[in-house]
């Protein structure tokens, strides 16, 4: 079973399948985005309180469900935004709960779209450092990553639930993902886990190092698995489909974004996989810290006696 279809088995929602259109391949959601024709709306209901300080308009699909739009000023604006669908795509596809975004034609005019997440409350109404919060803010970081996604805080993430009131987290916002840049801009550091960064006055996560000490390899082993499985045709077609007539050469800019992509995920995948070790591995390891730990003290206690 694929990530996508765990993560629709485990919402057990049919409406939220739909609404997040988990029963489609990235392909298929691609070709729907394209096709979907948005009204604009007069009424704000539908907008968010921090969308509506940031300008968004509100808009209906032709399925009545709302979605938040944004002028987009040029075709160089409307290539990055429709680049960031890539990385939602991304999200969609590795099991990651997320917002349906990308960057149409409303009227003739050029737009920046994302679908509302309906009966959400952000993530920092809960204690994210908790589970199952921080398992899945854990794993997220694989995604954001390979995205060089260095905006991520409390307000990058929603919490829903589904019929059984169980609660799920919903990626949103792409707007400092950079799909484009042929440069790694987020390294691994190498004495321990952790990342060395280009923006610094950005989050790449909610989590810091520190937060990770303690897990196995198993707590990323599908995320990472679900990456690895994208064919590099797959996704060269879904750029394809992203750059089409919003740069002056289509085709070198997909070929281009998705060398980037394979790049990056197989750097990811190899740093965590160095990094983190099998369950078995890491409990060794931790028992014996802790020994450690335990003679470190009972010397402390002897030296004071002296």
């Amino acid at each position: 079973m694929g990530e996508r279809a765990r993560l629709a088995s485990e919402l057990a929602d049919a409406d939220l399948i739909r609404y997040f259109y988990l029963e489609k391949s990235p392909a298929e959601v691609a070709d729907l985005l394209d096709s979907m024709r948005f009204d604009l709306v007069e009424s704000q209901d539908d907008v968010p309180f921090n969308a509506q300080v940031k300008s968004y308009l509100a808009a209906k699909d032709e399925a009545g469900d709302p979605w938040i739009v944004k002028p987009v000023a040029s075709d160089e604006e409307m290539m990055y935004h429709r680049s960031c669908m890539l990385a939602y795509l991304l999200d969609h596809e590795t099991g990651t709960l997320a917002a349906p975004t990308t960057a149409v034609l409303i009227g003739g005019k050029r737009y920046r779209v994302t679908k509302v997440v309906r009966h959400a409350m952000q993530i920092s109404s809960y204690n994210y450092m908790e589970a199952p919060f921080i398992e899945i803010l854990r794993a997220d970081l694989v995604n954001r990553w390979i995205y060089f996604d260095e905006d991520r805080n409390p307000n990058n993430y929603l919490v829903i639930t589904n019929k059984a009131n169980k609660p799920f987290v919903v990626a949103i916002d792409y707007d400092k993902a950079d799909m484009l840049s042929e440069a790694m801009k987020i390294t691994g550091m190498e004495e321990k886990f952790g990342w060395l960064r280009t923006e610094k006055t950005r989050f790449l996560t909610l989590l810091r190092p520190e937060n990770f000490e303690g897990v196995s390899i198993a707590d990323f082993d599908a995320r990472l698995k679900a990456f690895a499985e994208i064919g590099p045709n797959d996704f060269l077609g879904l750029a394809k489909r992203a750059f089409k007539s919003w740069c002056p050469d289509p085709d070198a800019t997909a070929t281009t974004v998705t060398r980037n992509f394979l790049r990056r995920r197989e750097y990811v995948d190899r740093y965590f996989r160095l990094m983190f070790k099998s369950a078995q591995a890491t409990e060794s390891t931790s028992h014996e810290s802790d020994y450690l730990a335990f003679g470190q003290s009972f010397l402390d206690m002897h030296n004071k006696k002296k």
